[in-house]
């Protein structure tokens, strides 16, 4: 008698310990998968980090019970965005009885962090439950910079040159005096050699230097580039691959003509169809008969 009692207490026992492991088992407790468009978050908490302001992401809480749900809470924790619709926590209206899935989509109107807290219960007599939190971070939009032409060895010719003096910017091209009236609509600027006086120099089409000059004065348009010259060393000048330092540089812009021209002076100057632009020295052949070699950078 005292055997089958001691046996009948051990079945009990490892009936008990069954019941406990399936109870415990992890497979059988709820979850909360969380989805950025559509891609499963790769630690389960934090969008991609490549999100700006005035990008918009989607999210996807996924909640899953063995059992039936019982309620889903989501709350906004902190920093600003949507809340996802419908009204929470929420007892009804689930996509089935042991799964719901959740969207809405969250726009960054600022930088920061938007945090949300969400969780699951489960209706068994334990009331199981799983929690998660969804982080996304807006970062402020890097600057886009644009591209730039940049033409070298651009040889101006001074006024009793061979070489033409008058250029185009938007086409690389210098113009001699004979063709200077019939392609006015494109000429930047124009190279001169004052002696005794302001010596080597380049100056817009609609300045009062271009106003003395036989057949310049009578271009027309006169096209109304403007200058300012500035301090930039040859290796920053010949680093520039896109108009990031130009836009930087190419402010307050006021002059019609900058003399005085030297190797190794840059100027910033920006065009009548408002590209902006430098074009730094690399050459000066004194003289009414010399020439002035530039290199250019200049907006697309």
């Amino acid at each position: 008698m005292k055997k089958v009692s001691m046996f009948m207490i051990a079945a009990v026992f490892a009936a008990s310990a069954v019941f406990v492991s399936c109870t415990n088992d992890p497979s059988d407790a709820p979850s909360i998968t969380v989805r950025f468009n559509g891609i499963p978050s790769n630690d389960g908490v934090h969008a991609p980090d490549n999100l700006y302001v005035g990008d918009e992401v989607e999210v996807e809480l996924e909640f899953n019970v063995p059992g039936k749900i019982k309620e889903i809470r989501i709350a906004r924790a902190s920093g600003t965005g949507d809340m996802p619709p419908g009204t929470y926590p929420k007892t009804k209206d689930f996509l089935g009885e042991t799964i719901d899935k959740v969207k809405w989509t969250i726009t960054g109107t600022a930088v920061g962090t938007v945090k949300y807290t969400a969780s699951v219960t489960d209706k068994d007599k334990e009331a199981q439950s799983d929690d998660a939190v969804v982080e996304i971070t807006f970062k402020e939009r890097p600057p886009v910079y644009g591209d730039i032409e940049t033409f070298t060895a651009v040889l101006l010719g001074a006024q009793n040159a061979t070489v033409g003096s008058s250029y185009a910017t938007s086409t690389n091209t210098v113009y001699t005096v004979s063709q200077v009236l019939a392609n006015a609509s494109t000429i930047d600027f124009i190279y001169f050699y004052q002696a005794g006086g302001s010596l080597a120099e380049i100056f817009s089409p609609n300045s009062s230097n271009a106003a003395t000059l036989n057949i310049i004065k009578d271009m027309n348009p006169k096209r109304d580039t403007k200058f300012k010259r500035v301090t930039m060393s040859a290796e920053d000048f010949n680093a520039i691959t896109n108009d990031a330092k130009i836009v930087e540089t190419a402010i307050e812009l006021t002059e019609s003509v900058i003399t005085n021209l030297v190797v190794g002076d840059v100027v910033a100057f920006e065009t009548d169809d408002n590209k902006l632009g430098l074009y730094r020295v690399s050459e000066l052949t004194t003289g009414a008969s010399g020439s002035i070699t530039l290199t250019v950078k200049v907006q697309e």
